[in-house]
C-alpha cells in the first residue's frame, strides 16, 4: 500500500512471472540438498519417535503421531508440525527426501510472504525516502532474494526438525501482513478489524507449530514504534492504540518477572554446565555471532553444532563478552536514535533483538544455534536496504547495483555449495569436522559414517578409521558420552574387544561430567542395542545407569525400561527391585502408569517385583480404587 492523496491504496504487485522466476532460483539452489540424509534431533523426534510411524492417514493415528513430541512445548506438543511430520511419514516411510522437500516448499511459501511484507513496508511513505516506485520494486526483490538464499538458512531448511520453526514463520509472517494491512486500513478510515482477527488467529495456529509464534505481537509492536508509529484516523483511536501496547507491555512484564523468571532462574541447570546469569551473559557473545555469520556466511562461521561454544562466567570471562554487549546496547541506541530518522533501519535493528526474544533469554536452552536466525537475518537486510536507498543517486546508478549483484551471486553461490554439501552425507559429516574440530557432536556424526560404510565386516578398515575418529571426539574438552558410546558399539558390533579403558571412561563421565540429554540418549541407546543381541559387558552398563539416576531423575518409563533390562540381561534381582519402585516413585502425577508397571510385572510372572511396585503403590495412595474395590468385595 501506498499514501495517495491522503488515503492508502493498493500498489500494483509486480508480474506473476517474476515471482515464479524467484521460486524457481530458490527452489534450484536447494535442490541438491534434498538427497541428504536425518542429523542429529531428526533421530530422536523423526527416527527413533514410533509414535510418529503411521502407514496411513487416519485422522486418529495422525492425532496420535501429533502430539508424540518430547519435550512438549510450552503451549502444548508442537501438534501442527508433528502432524506434517506424520503424513509425510505416511506417504514415505523413512525416506529423508519427503520430509526435506515439504521443508523446502515451506520455506517457498515463507519466500513469497517476506515478499508481501517487505512490499508493504517499503511502500508506507514514512520508511523510507522518496523513491521511484521501480528502484522500490528491485529493493523489495534484492531482500526477498537474499532473505531465501542466504547460506544460513540451509540449516533451518535442510534439517527436517526445524520444520517446527519454518512453519511457525509461516503463520507468524501472515499474522503480521494481516496485521499491517488491517493497520492501515483503519489509517486510511476504512475498517480493519476482518485484517486484525485474522492476524490473531493466524497466531493461534502458529503456536500450534512452535511457541514462537508468541512474538507476533512484540514485532507488531516494534512495527508500530518504527513504521506505523500508532498513527490513526482519528487522535483518539491513537491513543487507544497506545493504551492497548501500554497495558500489553505491563503485563507482560509482569508475567515475566513473577512467573516466568522464578519458574526458570537456575545456579545450575539440569543437563547443561551454565546458570541461568551464565547463559545471558554469553547471549552476549553469540548475538553478536550471529550478525557476524549474517555477514560473513562463511563455511567456517557456519558450522551447524555449536556445542564447542563455552559459557561466559562473568563480564571479563571472557572479554568479548563485555564487548558484545556494548555492541549490542550501541545497536539498540542506533534503533533509539533513527526511529524517526529512518524508521526502516530502527526497524530493522529490533526485528534482529525480538527474533531472539525467547531464544536468548532466562530458559534453559543450548547456547547458539543458526536457525535462530531464520527471522532475525530479515532485520538485518531491512537495515541494509534503507541504506541502500538513502545512499547518493550516483552511488545507486553506478556502485550500488555491481555490490549488490556481487552479495546475491557470492550468496547464491555459497548456499548452492553448502546445500549439495548436505546432500552427501559423507561429506556434511567430514565438512562439520574440518570446519569445527572442536565440536564432539560433528566427531560424533563422522564416526558413525565410517562405521556405516564398513557394512559390518570386522576387517575393514571404516571400522578402524570409525575408532580413530571417535577415539578423538571423547577427548575433546567437555565431551559428553556420545564418543564413547560410538566406541564400545564399534568394537561390539564389529566382534572386536572393548578395552575397559572405554567402559571407565564412559562411566566416569556419567558420575562427573556434564549431563545432557545426549548422555540419557547414549545409555539407552546401548540398552537398545543389548537387546538387538549386541554383546556388551552388563555390569559396566549397570554401572553407568546407577550413576546416571544418583544424578538425575528420569521420568518413570526410563526406570521401567532399565528394570526390565536389570532383570533379564543383567540378572540383577536388587537392581531391578529399585528400578520398579522407582517407576512407581515417579508415577504420582499418572497413577494410570503405575497400575500399568505392576500388571505388566504380574503377567510376566515376576511376582517379587510386583509385590514390592504394588506395595510402594499403595503407600503413595496410587491404588486407592483397587483397595476400594478389594474392601466392598470382602464384604
Amino acid at each position: 500500500m501506498v499514501l495517495l492523496n491522503g488515503k492508502y491504496t493498493m500498489r500494483r504487485w509486480p508480474h506473476w512471472a517474476g515471482l515464479a522466476l524467484l521460486v524457481l532460483f530458490v527452489l534450484a539452489i536447494y535442490w541438491p540438498g534434498l538427497a541428504g540424509a536425518f542429523i542429529f534431533d531428526d533421530y530422536s523426534t523423526i527416527v527413533d519417535n514410533t509414535r510418529l510411524h503411521v502407514d496411513v492417514l487416519r485422522p486418529s493415528l495422525i492425532w496420535q503421531a501429533a502430539i508424540s513430541f518430547d519435550p512438549g512445548g510450552t503451549f502444548g506438543a508442537r501438534p501442527l508440525a508433528m502432524a506434517t511430520l506424520a503424513v509425510n511419514h505416511a506417504l514415505g516411510g523413512l525416506d529423508p527426501w519427503g520430509y526435506k522437500l515439504t521443508g523446502l516448499i515451506v520455506h517457498l511459501c515463507n519466500t513469497l510472504l517476506v515478499w508481501a511484507l517487505v512490499n508493504i513496508l517499503l511502500g508506507v511513505r514514512t520508511t523510507t525516502v522518496v523513491v521511484q516506485a521501480s528502484v522500490r520494486r528491485v529493493a523489495v526483490l534484492g531482500v526477498v532474494l537474499l532473505w531465501a538464499i542466504h547460506p544460513i538458512q540451509v540449516s533451518s531448511v535442510l534439517y527436517v526438525v526445524q520444520r517446527m520453526e519454518t512453519l511457525a514463520a509461516t503463520f507468524m509472517l501472515a499474522a503480521l501482513i494481516c496485521y499491517v494491512r488491517g493497520r492501515l486500513c483503519q489509517i486510511g478510515l476504512g475498517s480493519g478489524w476482518p485484517w486484525l482477527l485474522a492476524a490473531v488467529l493466524l497466531t493461534l495456529i502458529g503456536l500450534l507449530s512452535k511457541e514462537t509464534a508468541v512474538l507476533v505481537p512484540v514485532y507488531a509492536l516494534a512495527i508500530e514504534l518504527t513504521v506505523l508509529r500508532f498513527a490513526a484516523s482519528n487522535p483518539s483511536s491513537g491513543r487507544r492504540w497506545r493504551m492497548l501496547y501500554g497495558l500489553g507491555v505491563f503485563a507482560a512484564l509482569v508475567v515475566f518477572v513473577v512467573v516466568v523468571v522464578p519458574h526458570y532462574w537456575s545456579n545450575h541447570y539440569m543437563a547443561r554446565n551454565f546458570g541461568t546469569w551464565e547463559r545471558l551473559l554469553t547471549q552476549l557473545r553469540v548475538l553478536p555471532m550471529y550478525l557476524l555469520q549474517i555477514l560473513l556466511p562463511t563455511p567456517g562461521n557456519l558450522t551447524f553444532y555449536y556445542d564447542h561454544v563455552l559459557p561466559s562466567r562473568g563480564l571479563l570471562q571472557p572479554m568479548s563478552t563485555l564487548l558484545g554487549g556494548l555492541l549490542l546496547l550501541g545497536l539498540l541506541a542506533t534503533a533509539v536514535w533513527t526511529r524517526w530518522r529512518a524508521p526502516l533501519v530502527a526497524l530493522g535493528i529490533l526485528w534482529f533483538f525480538v527474533s531472539h526474544l525467547l531464544t536468548s533469554n532466562v530458559v534453559g536452552l543450548e547456547l547458539a544455534f543458526e536457525h535462530r536466525n531464520y527471522l532475525a537475518l530479515l532485520g538485518v537486510l531491512l537495515v541494509a536496504c534503507d541504506l541502500i536507498l538513502r545512499a547518493p543517486v550516483a552511488a545507486r546508478q553506478v556502485v550500488l547495483p555491481v555490490a549488490v549483484v556481487a552479495v546475491l551471486v557470492g550468496s547464491a553461490g555459497l548456499t548452492l555449495i553448502r546445500s549439495a554439501t548436505w546432500g552427501d552425507p559423507l561429506l556434511l559429516a567430514t565438512e562439520l569436522v574440518v570446519e569445527n574440530p572442536g565440536s564432539a557432536r560433528a566427531s560424533a556424526d563422522l564416526g558413525a559414517m565410517y562405521f556405516g560404510m564398513s557394512d559390518g565386516y570386522a576387517n575393514s578398515p571404516f571400522i578402524d578409521m570409525a575408532i580413530g575418529e571417535f577415539e578423538r571426539g571423547s577427548r575433546l574438552p567437555g565431551a559428553s558420552i556420545i564418543s564413547d558410546q560410538g566406541l564400545i558399539l564399534t568394537a561390539a558390533q564389529s566382534g572386536r574387544e572393548v578395552p575397559s579403558i572405554w567402559w571407565d571412561r564412559l562411566v566416569s563421565k556419567v558420575q562427573t561430567g556434564t549431563l545432557s540429554p545426549e548422555t540419557t540418549g547414549a545409555l539407552f541407546s546401548l540398552l537398545e542395542n543389548r537387546y538387538k543381541d549386541v554383546v556388551l559387558d552388563d555390569q559396566r552398563l549397570a554401572q553407568a545407569f546407577r550413576a546416571l539416576f544418583e544424578r538425575t531423575a528420569l521420568p518413570p518409563y526410563s526406570y521401567a525400561q532399565v528394570g526390565d533390562y536389570a532383570k533379564v540381561h543383567a540378572h540383577d534381582e536388587v537392581f531391578a527391585d529399585e528400578m520398579f519402585v522407582q517407576a512407581i516413585n515417579n508415577s504420582v502425577a499418572d497413577p494410570q502408569y503405575a497400575r500399568k508397571v505392576i500388571d505388566t510385572l504380574d503377567r510376566k510372572g515376576w511376582h517379587r517385583q510386583a509385590e514390592l511396585a504394588r506395595a510402594r503403590a499403595l503407600e503413595l495412595g496410587l491404588l486407592a480404587d483397587r483397595a476400594g474395590a478389594a474392601s466392598v468385595g470382602t464384604k
